[in-house]
């Protein structure tokens, strides 16, 4: 197998981008929190106003449309042009599940066999049509499984409320036992550390919520199927997901494959979020432009290029040419013909066998 490249300069600024969105979440987040200096606006709601699923269905069900909602128009408009990028590069719980998935270990041929595309993947979008079914009768159920709301609730029930419990009971005991060694004690560190979390962090009395525990589990669960599954959630779960994957399925900005150097390593798959198939027949709508295939491509034989509709999607198909097998193929394929021609006097022109063997591998 081909040696992998380095990470290229977009794979930098995607992970860039997505921790700055994620740092953006939580702050916002922080801003509905009680504190001293509680100043929530306008502004805790961006990441719901950027998500066409829920101004979707607060159409469906109540026929209204929020103002600040026409946000979630700029992302239908981008998703046009570069498929699923909400959920590569601005998603939050998205970057959550990214940061999981990239900790996860194993082999590369561990990763191939998981990597790519699974029928399962469809079920998405029957929640999607399930709960756009339930928003036309009137029930507003979409926040179950909708990633921004999702997030939010795991956060406000759960994460938070344990973290905030954490903190107090660690900075409490210190404050009680007081170590140290002669004048010098802990507390003269840890109590402005303390009051600056205080003011800025920790809420004023400690939130309970029931079902904290049964919402800390499942998205602990979530958070743990990455190491069985990259990306999880976005794959099989996401109604969002499922929804952008419908608006772009066919993005004008494509991937690209040269079959003239393409040597079938499928490095490409090893990385990939979506199971997009990047090493045969691309599947736009699981596709997260991570740009990981392209990154990853040790003979820079993947690309994203602006295209038609259509265009593109038939250029990924595996070749059948003698070049997109591996070279141990073709060396068992050399014996092969060398045994068969000895034992039946037969011209070694072909090897069926071969080639098919490197379509399986693909």
């Amino acid at each position: 197998m081909a040696k992998k490249k380095r990470t290229s300069w977009i794979v930098w600024l995607r992970r860039l981008t997505q921790t700055g969105f994620l740092l953006l979440f939580f702050y916002l987040f922080l801003q509905t929190v009680y504190h001293p200096i509680n100043k929530a606006g306008r502004g805790v709601t961006f990441f719901f106003n950027l998500d066409p699923l829920v101004a979707l269905n607060l159409w469906l069900a109540s026929h209204a449309f929020v103002g600040a909602m026409l946000l979630s128009l700029v992302t239908l408009v981008v998703t046009l042009i570069c498929g699923r990028w909400f959920c590569g590069w601005v998603c939050p719980l998205g970057a959550v599940h990214n940061f999981f998935t990239s900790v996860r270990g194993g082999r590369a041929k561990q990763k191939l066999e998981a990597g790519g595309y699974h029928p399962w993947q469809k079920a998405k979008y029957y929640a999607l049509v399930a709960f756009l079914v339930m928003a036309l009768l009137g029930a507003n159920v979409v926040g179950w499984l909708d990633p921004i709301s999702f997030f939010f609730r795991s956060l406000t029930t759960s994460i938070y409320p344990a973290i905030n419990k954490a903190i107090v009971a660690v900075f409490t005991w210190i404050y009680d036992a007081n170590p140290g060694v002669g004048p010098v004690r802990l507390t003269l560190v840890t109590e402005p550390i303390y009051g600056f979390l205080r003011k800025y962090f920790l809420a004023v009395e400690q939130p309970y919520y029931w079902g904290s525990l049964l919402i800390g589990t499942l998205f602990i669960t979530v958070a743990a199927l990455n190491f069985w599954r990259a990306r999880f959630w976005c794959r099989y779960v996401c109604p969002l997901g499922a929804l952008l994957g419908v608006v772009g399925k066919n993005p004008i900005v494509r991937l690209k494959k040269n079959q003239e150097k393409c040597d079938g390593c499928r490095l490409c798959l090893v990385n990939c979020q979506g199971g997009a198939a990047p090493d045969n027949l691309w599947k736009p709508s699981e596709c997260f432009y991570c740009w990981n295939c392209k990154s990853d491509c040790p003979a820079q034989g993947i690309s994203f290029t602006v295209g038609g509709p259509h265009e593109g999607v038939g250029a990924v198909r595996p070749s059948t040419s003698l070049r997109a097998v591996p070279s141990t193929l073709l060396r068992d394929a050399e014996q092969s013909r060398s045994v068969s021609a000895s034992r039946t006097g037969e011209p070694p022109l072909r090897n069926d066998r071969g080639i098919e063997a490197g379509k399986k591998l693909r």
